[in-house]
């Protein structure tokens, strides 16, 4: 690489880890300590991917690929939530931008884009598969600080997923769920 192509690079390789320094929005909100950062949600995902994806026939490679770029582009945009009056075009094009910034810095960034649209068009099987391992990171996370932090109401995430389609995941929500009811049993 010439001294320009570091520069970019570099560049690249900054802006990309201002996700492991930008908490989730939604956890903040709920006032979480010490919440997990954008970066640390995108790496279970990547995991759950990798240990999941041919379990249902998808390409491992490609569908972990997705994981850890499915929101990249909040290393510049905010980590939107439905709280926030932000409309999915409106989601879409300020995140569409930043990707399109991002990539324009590395050689492989048209294929990080290609993906990146996969994802957002949700029509191949591993890009649904991505949407709700997204979602099912989530409830891990909500189960893991109702836990540490049980004086915290995470109910309002439990609520909206109910009508989430988690597809071939659903054994895994629904235990998931199941391991919560005894939890709070437990702590009855």
């Amino acid at each position: 690489m010439n001294e320009e192509s570091l520069r970019i690079f570099n560049e690249f390789v900054h802006d990309v880890g201002k996700l492991k320094r930008k908490d989730r929005a939604g956890w903040i909100r709920h006032q979480i300590e010490t919440p997990e950062s954008v970066a640390e949600h995108s790496f279970r995902i990547g995991i759950l991917a990798l240990v999941l994806a041919e379990k249902f026939g998808l390409d491992v490679n490609k569908t972990v690929k997705m994981a850890i770029i499915h929101d990249l582009a909040e290393y510049k945009v905010p980590d939107l939530t439905p709280f926030d009056n932000v409309t999915k075009e409106e989601k879409f094009r300020l995140e569409e931008q930043a990707m399109q910034e991002l990539c324009t810095k590395v050689e492989s960034g048209p294929a990080i884009m290609g993906l990146w649209y996969e994802i957002e068009k949700g029509k191949t099987p591993e890009a649904q598969f991505i949407k709700r391992l997204d979602k099912l990171e989530m409830m891990f996370q909500a189960q893991e600080y109702m836990q540490e932090q049980p004086d915290k109401d995470l109910e309002l995430f439990w609520e909206m997923i109910e009508e989430f389609d988690f597809g071939d995941l659903l054994d895994i929500f629904n235990s998931l769920k199941q391991s919560r009811r005894l939890d709070k049993q437990n702590s009855a």
